[in-house]
Order: C-alpha cells, then structure tokens, then sequence
C-alpha cells in the first residue's frame, strides 16, 4: 500500500538515512512455496544505465549452451522503463515481416496475428502477412541469488521478457511492469518464462501487452515459486477472442511445479489462468489462494488439463466469470475448489488432509456450472501443508487486492 501523503516526507527522510542493503529487502517477506527465497540478499545494490548494463546484472557468465551460471548475489534496482523493442537487429531491421496466420480474424477487427509457432500453428489458419519485433523472440536470463526490483512507480522492462531457468535457484522480481512484448503477435514472446528452477518470488509486479503468455513454466520443473500481489492486466487491442480480453494468461507445463499464486488481480481475460498439465505425464500442485479474477470471458479462469495436474483453489472472488473453473471434458485434470453451501463431506475431506478447512471461494455475475471436488487434487496438496497459504474470507480479498496488487506500491526510497 502506497504511504499517506502526511507520512510520505518522513518516509523519504527515513529511507535517505538507512543503509543501501536494507534498502533491498522489502518490509514483507515471500510466502507459500517460496517462503525461503532470498534473491540477492543485502548484496550491493547495481544500478544499470543501459539495456546491456542491464542484461550484465542479471547474468554476468554463461555456459556454451547459453544456461546462465552466475550465481554471485545481487540486487538490481530500476527506476525508469528499458525499452527492448526495436534494439535487436538484424540485416539491418529491428523488425520481421514474414508469413504468419490470424490467430483468429474478428469480424470488427481487433483480432490477433500469429508467427507459425509450434505444432504448426498456423497449418490450419488463414494465412497472413506478420511484422514483429525481433526482441520479444529473446529473453532476458537471470541467474542464481539475484533481485530484480523496481524502485518507484514507473520502473519496468518492455519488449523482452524475463528467463529463470537453466538451473537457476534463489530469484526474486518485485515492482516492475513487465509489457508490450509483440502484443498483437501469438508466439512473438512471453513476459516471465520458469524452465527448470527452483526458489522464485514475483511480487507486486504488472503484466500487460504480451502476445502470448504472462507467465508460462517450461518442461522442466518450476519449484518453491511464489507468484503473488501482481496484477495481470488482459486489456488489449489485439485479442484472439475477439472481445478485446488477453487469452494467454498462465501455462503451467513442468515436470513436479510446485506453485502458489496468492493474492493475484486477474482482470479483463478469456482463459488459462491457469491452464495447468503438459505432456508426458508432468505431476504440477499449484494452490490459488485469495485471488480476485474479474471480467473474465470466454473459457474464464481455472482449467486443470490432465489426470496429474493439482490444484487447490480457495478464497479467491470470481466478479463477472464465465466460467471460474472450466472443465474441459477432453483432457480432464483435478482440482478442489469450495463454493457455498459446503458438506459436511466437504469439511471433513479437508480436515483430513489439510488439518484445517478449506477457504470458500466466492462469485457474483459469474458461472457455475462447475464445481470440482476431487479427493486426488486435495490429497497431492497433503505433504506439502507448511507451504499452504490459510486463506482470508474472499469478501474481505474482493476488497482488498485490486487495490494493492501491481507495480507501484513497494515504496523503497532512492537508492
């Protein structure tokens, strides 16, 4: 929460006289999965210039198949937006034009393009002339015991994203807009990709203008993360669905993800927050707790896709959903999600294998068609009770989080 404007000259006054590494611990401390994570610690703070200082802060060594190795603690902090877009080039052009398809061709327009991504995406689409940003096809690579941290409210990184992966352990990414990454492109690039890491923070950040996925954790695992207090902003002018909403919101894919997304403001979407369960068989746990998810079309917000992808969903308010779980009766997966009136049933399966009840989600102008209750999801959630969030009664949470979730609300002074 912002300071009020009476305590604000005291704050500043305050945050000029402490030391530079207390300035980069932030008041509060992760929870859930990531409960341990550290980033860099009271390391020296770096204060990259340009977008090369950047990327040397964030990964100083690499290996010869481009894993990042540096794992010297560090703490980043920005205090203005990096630009990326057009600072890839090649044969002279920042941007491509090639052939691609239309995602999806809106009758009133507004629709979204695509580059032929994976699985021959576009063999079965009109195809289509595509221009984009050859940036957002890179990604920033961070390494081990580092903190990215944005300090005021206008501190964030464009058209690139963000890679933890590789290896990479002990990560946190508070207080930044991560945005306009080939918005109007599908596969033109991800804000925030998690490949084969474990111990991940990101806090009090926005995602908005993205092309394809906010946050997407490859095949490998994606342990101890957190994800919490970050708005996720769907609004946009190129929108497969046709309604001005961002479909591609969470992917979770890894094998053994463990995950928390606490305290979220999902809004004007139309699907996969998440879409959990990828191939072979990956076993993901994610427990969704106190979001808020509004105005969300389409297949709405919650899908679980396979038989061993997990999800615990309590206390989050569903304002105006369509669906606040889909069920997507082709590749049903599992999940646990309360709505009132609760069983007894209900309660007692919870007792059982969380030692506590489980938090009741809530709904207003919003579906519900589905209401999943399935013993395997809360039973996969049972070895892990130290890392469960206990949820707050959503009504209090539909007042609370859209205010406070998002870039711009960690005050940390100057650095």
């Amino acid at each position: 929460m912002r300071p009020s404007f009476f305590l604000a000259p005291f704050l500043a006054i305050f945050c000029a006289l402490v030391l530079i590494p207390q300035l980069s611990q932030a008041a509060d401390l992760p929870d859930g999965f990531a409960k341990a994570v550290t980033g860099g610690g009271n390391a020296s703070v770096v204060h990259p210039a340009t977008l090369q200082e950047l990327k040397n802060a964030l990964c100083a060594a690499y290996e010869k198949n481009g894993n990042c190795i540096d794992d010297t603690p560090r703490v980043i902090a920005l205090d203005h937006a990096f630009d990326f877009r057009g600072s890839v080039v090649s044969n002279g052009s920042a941007q491509v034009t090639e052939t691609g398809c239309m995602a999806n061709a809106c009758p009133q327009g507004g629709g979204q393009w695509a580059i032929n991504g994976a699985n021959g995406f576009c063999q079965s689409k009109l195809p289509a002339t595509v221009t984009y940003d050859r940036a957002g096809l890179q990604r920033l690579k961070i390494g081990s015991n580092k903190t990215l941290l944005g300090v005021g409210t206008h501190a964030g990184i464009q058209g690139m994203g963000l890679f933890i992966g590789g290896g990479t352990h002990n990560v946190i990414v508070r207080n930044l807009t991560l945005s306009d990454i080939n918005s109007r492109t599908v596969w033109g690039g991800d804000g925030l990709t998690l490949d084969d890491t474990d111990g991940v923070w990101i806090d009090h950040d926005t995602f908005a203008r993205i092309g394809r996925q906010m946050i997407v954790t490859g095949w490998g695992s994606a342990t101890h993360v957190t994800i919490s207090n970050n708005e996720f902003d769907g609004r946009t002018l190129y929108s497969a669905t046709c309604d001005g909403h961002h479909y591609w919101v969470w992917l979770f894919l890894g094998h053994h993800d463990t995950l928390t997304l606490a305290r979220n403001y999902v809004h004007d979407t139309s699907g996969r927050a998440p879409h959990a369960g990828g191939m072979g068989n990956a076993e993901i746990r994610a427990q969704l707790v106190n979001n808020v998810f509004a105005n969300l079309s389409y297949q709405g917000a919650i899908m679980s896709r396979t038989a061993t992808s997990h999800l615990l969903v309590e206390g989050n308010y569903f304002e105006d959903v369509s669906h606040p779980l889909f069920n997507d009766t082709r590749q049903p997966g599992t999940a646990f999600a309360l709505f009132a009136p609760v069983s007894q049933a209900a309660n007692a399966a919870c007792q059982t294998a969380l030692g506590r009840p489980c938090g009741v989600n809530q709904q207003h102008l919003s579906g519900d068609d589905y209401r999943p209750q399935d013993a395997a999801a809360l039973e996969a959630f049972s070895p892990y009770r130290d890392n469960l969030i206990t949820p707050q009664p959503a009504d209090v949470v539909l007042t609370q989080v859209p205010r406070n979730a998002g870039a711009g609300h960690l005050q940390y002074g100057s650095f």
